[in-house]
């Protein structure tokens, strides 16, 4: 008895023929068959565009010719036990097209049999993958970068999970930390080398984030290995929140600040002995300014000399509290000012507080005190009912400050100026590349400074 198949008409084979056809044509696949041999026989035109060549020179050539060496290793030990043992196999490798370049793919390749279960050659469907490859590539790069600029800069990122009260394990915390890199730690352990008044603030900073509503917190830790020794690290973080609120989940970034928490407190050290030895050094001037003023009458000149060194001096001190970097010009002034308005009811400050570079605020403080002096001798601090106005303003790019005095007695202008006039208009104006103008008003001596406010000089707050 006939089988079904051998009942089928010749037209039926032929359009199921036609049907695989165009399939075999028209997928979006790359599809190639090959003899045993490796030998192509028949190829789609997308496997053509994909590897850039045409039907006829494809039909020429083996997979292995077209196959990137790299992949031949392990692509020809696949494909001999594809015919042999009829191993279906898949692998992603390159293609080389004719002008050099390469085309990624990812081939599914099984055996195709003859009727009587003989294996006459090998399909491969090939889909490009040379996109992904791409970005993986680039993610690869990316993340290449990320660590070694994490290691460079000895930083960890780090995720707590608040549902089950641990760190999640990170190879570089426990690198950056001390611990064995695969190893688990448990929170509490990182907990007990955390210095415990830095924990505490730690949390609290946290807490107060939390409540404020404002998702990001940082701050500084100290933070001690297994073998003892303590490190400094900047801890940022923010937190995941659920929808009702709730913490998830805190994700952050711990830098190591060692190296530069010991720079910090060896330039405090440097500073502090700097002022110490500038100290010492105006002691010493101010002890020979009283051997060359002994037995001399001018005593007003010593007092002004030495009234200059202690002016001098306050002016270093407020810079070493301020690290050398920049001082406050309402500071400068008030302690310029100290000593003839100790009570602070005589003179009024008008103006916005201007962080001023350590040239500027020395050159300040001795412009402060000769004014102050001038006025305690012979203008409005000479007698109880005179008043002193500082105001100063920044516009444009340039400081301009007025001393104003009034209610003293009537000024004359001077016939010869003498030292502390002279340091105001040349000096001062010499070390704020600027000008100093004094109007010896009948009311009361004016004194307008005007230079330019570079960059270094900047609004408080």
């Amino acid at each position: 008895m006939a089988s079904q198949s051998d009942l089928r008409p010749d037209w039926a084979a032929s359009e199921r023929d036609a049907e695989l056809a165009a399939i075999f044509a028209q997928t979006a696949a790359g599809l190639a068959q090959v003899d045993l041999t490796g030998r192509f026989t028949l190829v789609n035109d997308r496997f053509c565009e994909m590897v850039g060549r045409s039907r006829d020179e494809l039909l020429a050539l083996t997979m292995q010719e077209i196959t990137h060496p790299d992949h031949l290793a392990e692509n020809v030990p696949l494909f001999d036990a594809a015919v042999h043992e009829g191993t279906p196999y898949r692998i992603e490798k390159r293609y080389v097209r004719p002008d050099g370049s390469i085309v990624w793919v990812d081939n599914s390749v099984s055996v195709i049999r003859r009727p009587d279960g003989s294996a006459f050659g090998v399909l491969a469907a090939s889909i490009d993958i040379t996109g992904s490859k791409a970005v993986e590539a680039a993610l690869r790069a990316s993340e290449l970068r990320l660590r070694l600029a994490m290691d460079a800069a000895r930083m960890a990122v780090w995720e707590y999970d608040a549902q089950a009260g641990r760190i999640l394990h990170s190879s570089d915390l426990n690198r950056l930390l001390g611990f064995v890199e695969t190893r688990d730690v448990p929170y509490e352990e990182f907990r007990a080398r955390i210095d415990p008044d830095d924990l505490q603030r730690l949390s609290g900073i946290a807490i107060a984030s939390l409540k404020k509503g404002e998702p990001h917190f940082q701050t500084e830790i100290r933070y001690r290995l297994s073998r003892g020794e303590v490190r400094w690290l900047l801890v940022s973080a923010e937190f995941q929140l659920k929808p009702g609120g709730e913490v998830d989940r805190i994700i952050g970034v711990a830098l190591d600040i060692t190296d530069r928490k010991r720079d910090e407190e060896h330039q405090r050290l440097l500073l502090h002995e700097l002022n110490h030895r500038v100290k010492n050094t105006l002691a010493v001037v101010q002890a020979l300014a009283h051997q060359s003023f002994a037995g001399s009458r001018d005593h007003a000149r010593q007092d002004a000399f030495e009234g200059r060194l202690i002016a001098l001096a306050s002016a270093h001190n407020l810079l070493t509290r301020e690290s050398w970097e920049a001082a406050s010009l309402i500071d400068v002034i008030r302690s310029a000012a100290a000593a003839c308005d100790p009570d602070e009811q005589r003179l009024t400050l008008d103006g916005p507080d201007i962080r001023v570079p350590p040239k500027a605020a020395v050159a300040m403080a001795l412009a402060i005190h000769e004014l102050c002096t001038n006025a305690v001798k012979y203008g409005a601090l000479s007698n109880d009912s005179g008043q002193v106005t500082i105001a100063w303003r920044v516009e444009e790019g340039r400081l301009r400050l007025v001393w104003t005095e009034a209610g003293g007695p009537p000024v004359d202008s001077p016939r010869r100026r003498g030292f502390g006039s002279r340091m105001l208009e040349r000096a001062l104006a010499g070390e704020l590349v600027g000008s100093v103008n004094l109007d010896f008003a009948p009311s009361g001596l004016r004194c307008t400074i005007d230079a330019p406010a570079s960059e270094e000089w900047f609004i408080a707050g």
